[in-house]
């Protein structure tokens, strides 16, 4: 996979299902859409879904789903996360995200991935869809 591939994935894995700040949001069945935009390439877009337990809704951090990815300098203000990420492992980079919750069913984030000399600008928008967690994909 080359490297713009793989940044691509990166930031597709890593923003999507980790943008649900808890204790904004509600606990269901989420919708992420993510466009990646990065040197050189059309902006990709992807949506997928993902479910919010009860106990990530409680929490101030965002759903653990991406291990090889570390959260510090975290802010919680209001509806707003604001948070670096360094990932390790399978990829390897750094970045920044914030995510701000207009409501309990809404939200948009912002995130910068910086890997291998690259860097991306992501935005992501999250709605809710349902309580029920049926045909979640993460």
């Amino acid at each position: 996979m080359n490297l713009k591939r793989t940044a691509l994935v990166l930031s597709f894995t890593v923003l999507a299902p980790a943008s649900a700040l808890a204790a904004h949001g509600k606990a269901g069945l989420w919708s992420s859409t993510t466009t990646a935009n990065m040197p050189g390439m059309a902006p990709q877009t992807n949506t997928s879904t993902y479910c919010m337990t009860p106990a990530e809704v409680a929490s101030d951090m965002p759903a653990d789903r991406n291990p090889g990815c570390k959260y510090q300098n975290v802010s919680v203000s209001g509806g707003t996360f604001n948070a670096d990420m360094i990932c390790s492992g399978q990829f390897n980079a750094t970045g920044h995200l914030t995510t701000t919750y207009d409501s309990d069913t809404h939200y948009n984030a912002t995130m910068t991935i910086n890997t291998n000399g690259m860097t991306m600008t992501n935005a992501v928008e999250g709605k809710w869809l349902k309580a029920d967690c049926a045909g979640a994909q993460h």
